[in-house]
């Protein structure tokens, strides 16, 4: 990664209600934070659209017929950028049938590893994004 700017946090958490007009607040401040962290422009623009499409998820299915809040973290792990993105709503395991949208597809194909499992609270999903950032 490159050098990171003086004054800039360590670690990014971000916390909004999971509604779609929020969603762009999340790749505005994330793509800032990545800034702050020296992160090429091309590496932070995908890291910003995995993390997109994650929030997307959660918009679209962890509070049916309810609302609820869409938690993104980040920060460093050595040479390794590693970012959360988390619901407290209704786990879903990941579809292999469902194929009306290409966002796990587009976060495989973004960042060199992606886990989705239940969330800590063991209620809703908890995906995690890695990628090696130089």
């Amino acid at each position: 990664m490159a050098q990171r700017q003086d004054g800039a946090p360590d670690d990014f958490e971000m916390r909004i209600p999971a509604q779609a007009e929020e969603l762009q607040s999340i790749r505005q401040a994330l793509g800032k934070w990545l800034d702050g962290q020296g992160a090429p422009p091309e590496v932070g623009a995908e890291v910003a659209l995995a993390v997109h499409e994650a929030a997307a998820n959660v918009v679209e299915h962890a509070y049916p017929g309810g609302s609820g809040e869409l938690i993104v973290r980040a920060c460093h792990d050595n040479d390794r950028l590693v970012v959360v993105v988390e619901d407290e709503g209704e786990w879903r395991a990941p579809s292999r049938t469902d194929q009306r949208g290409r966002g796990l597809v587009l976060m495989h194909g973004l960042m060199d590893d992606v886990d989705i499992a239940p969330s800590e609270a063991g209620s809703g999903t908890r995906v995690t994004l890695r990628r090696r950032v130089d």
